[in-house]
Formats: structure tokens, C-alpha cells, sequence
């Protein structure tokens, strides 16, 4: 009777050990909580519009005395972005919310035809160029242990020229801004490790227009600015 109570004793207790080592050994869930900084680097593209119009001595505008590229009035703005980013996250259960901050080298640009109204002779050639980027954001997703699914938007920022030359490429005239305007998008990122992170972000931006006129040259010309860009990233984590 004494050995089977002891035996039945045995097993409780290796039962209630083995219980209390699982417990010990299971990981715990990540926690996104904390700021973080970090690289990107990607590519952005986009179709915009572009006018062209001739100013007279009396400075009004005629609106339809040049065309560009023969009638469609497009042009593709696309190239590298890449630069270093900054934020903080608060994680409640599987909620996580943030900010985030970016700043960023930018070469986006292209050339444009300015033809006459008949589609024949070059009158001049514009030149669009965004030769730097920066945003601020919230952040906002879901997080599935070491992944995280998130939508981020805010302010966008960016320094922006438009040049406008003659048939010879000689400038007529230049305008170079700081532009503001809206972004928004998502991605993924994914802990490697307590510390390192990567993702993957797709954002649209648009920063508005930007317009070069000028009555000595005799001209009044305005680009869109807006563009997609698919950025990778790596963010190492203080917490």
C-alpha cells in the first residue's frame, strides 16, 4: 500500500515538474513596444500631368499655345528613394499604433517636349525633378507574434524643380520649391530577432504641383508631383 502511494505520489510530481517546465521554456509572444530607427531604399514611379502655356507682354496666359508631346501632356516621374527612418509603437494585445518620421535622398525626373500648337516645331523642353523626400505618420496594424500588418499616412514633404528650356536646351526659366502634401499606405515587417526587423511598404504620395512662370522668358509652365514607391527596410529596436 506504502509503494503504491508513493508511486501514485511520483507520478503527480513529475506531472506538476513537467507542467511547470513547459511553462518555463514556451516563448513569450513579441512585444513591439519601443522606439526604433532605421534604412530603406526603393524605387517610385508615377504619371503626371504637365502645361504648357506662352505668356504675353500683358501677362495673360494663353492656355492652349503649346502642347506637349505631340497631345497628351504627360510625363513619368520614377526613381530611386532611399534614406533612414525613426518611430515609436505601443502594443495593446494584438492592437499596435505608432509614429513614425523619414527623410530621404530622392531622383525622380523627366524630360518633357514642348511642340507648338500645329504638333510640329520644338519650342523648348521642361525638365520635372523631386531630389528629395520626408514624412511624418501614424502607423496603425495588427500583429501576429513576430509579424506585423499595418497601414501608415500622414504629412509628405519634398524639395521639387521644374526648368523650362528652349529647343537648344538653354534655360528659359527655373523654379525650385519645397512642396507639401499627403501620404498614405501599408506593409509588412517581420522580427528577425528581438532587436532587427525587416519590411516590406508600398506608399502613394502627392506633394501638389509645382509652376515655373516667368513674363521676361515668356513663359507659364505647371507639373503634377505625385508618385507610388515600394520601399524595403530594416529597423533595429530599443526595448
Amino acid at each position: 500500500m506504502f509503494r503504491k502511494c508513493l508511486l501514485i505520489g511520483s507520478v503527480s510530481v513529475l506531472f506538476s515538474a513537467g507542467a511547470q517546465a513547459a511553462d518555463i521554456i514556451e516563448p513569450a509572444a513579441y512585444d513591439w513596444t519601443g522606439p526604433y530607427i532605421g534604412l530603406q531604399a526603393g524605387y517610385a514611379w508615377g504619371e503626371n500631368d504637365l502645361s504648357a502655356g506662352n505668356v504675353d507682354t500683358g501677362g495673360d496666359v494663353q492656355i492652349d499655345a503649346a502642347i506637349i508631346n505631340g497631345e497628351d501632356g504627360t510625363f513619368d516621374l520614377d526613381g530611386f528613394v532611399g534614406g533612414a527612418h525613426a518611430g515609436y509603437n505601443w502594443q495593446s494585445d494584438s492592437l499596435v499604433l505608432g509614429v513614425e518620421g523619414d527623410i530621404e535622398f530622392a531622383d525622380l525626373n523627366d524630360e518633357v517636349d514642348i511642340l507648338g500648337v500645329d504638333g510640329g516645331d520644338l519650342l523648348g523642353v521642361d525638365e520635372v525633378e523631386v531630389n528629395w523626400l520626408g514624412s511624418l505618420r501614424l502607423r496603425a496594424g495588427f500583429a501576429a507574434d513576430r509579424a506585423l500588418f499595418y497601414a501608415t499616412g500622414g504629412l509628405a514633404v519634398g524639395g521639387a524643380k521644374l526648368t523650362a528650356n528652349d529647343e537648344f536646351g538653354d534655360k528659359f526659366a527655373d523654379e525650385s520649391d519645397t512642396k507639401w502634401g499627403w501620404t498614405v499606405g501599408g506593409g509588412v515587417e517581420y522580427a528577425f530577432t528581438d532587436d532587427l526587423s525587416g519590411r516590406i511598404e508600398y506608399r502613394y504620395a502627392d506633394l501638389g504641383k509645382i509652376n515655373v512662370r516667368s513674363e521676361e522668358a515668356g513663359v507659364d509652365d505647371e507639373a503634377e508631383l505625385a508618385f507610388h514607391a515600394i520601399r524595403a527596410g530594416l529597423s533595429w529596436h530599443f526595448q
